[in-house]
């Protein structure tokens, strides 16, 4: 009997995380500032899945695609850049780049 309220109990964990998983693709739509390398930089996610991001002197433009809380960002060269999603607050988002493990601190424009 014990054994089968621990097993209900981790199946209904398991359950509710995916149900209640973190979805993104709403919420990163919109103007972002953030501080790179001691500059400031903005990026635009639009809701068509293209984003332009302007740091320095410097413009990128390209696609985007979310999914649950990974960000993946591809240059029109085809370059693709993985992001996770750590942190959502509507106004602030922390995403940590997945090469290097570099955080980002969000602030909605």
């Amino acid at each position: 009997m014990k054994r089968n309220v621990v097993v209900l109990s981790i199946i209904f964990l398991l359950v509710a995380a995916v149900c209640f998983a973190a979805d993104y693709k709403k919420d990163i739509v919109g103007s972002w500032t953030y501080t790179f390398k001691g500059a400031d930089s903005k990026i635009d996610h639009n809701a068509d899945g293209t984003f332009v991001l302007v740091t320095k002197n410097i413009t990128v433009k390209g696609t985007y695609a979310v999914d649950g809380n990974k960000l993946t960002l591809t240059t029109p060269e085809g370059k693709k850049i993985g992001y996770t999603i750590q942190s959502y607050s509507g106004k602030k988002m922390t995403i940590k780049r997945d090469g290097d493990g570099r955080e980002i601190v969000y602030n909605r424009k």
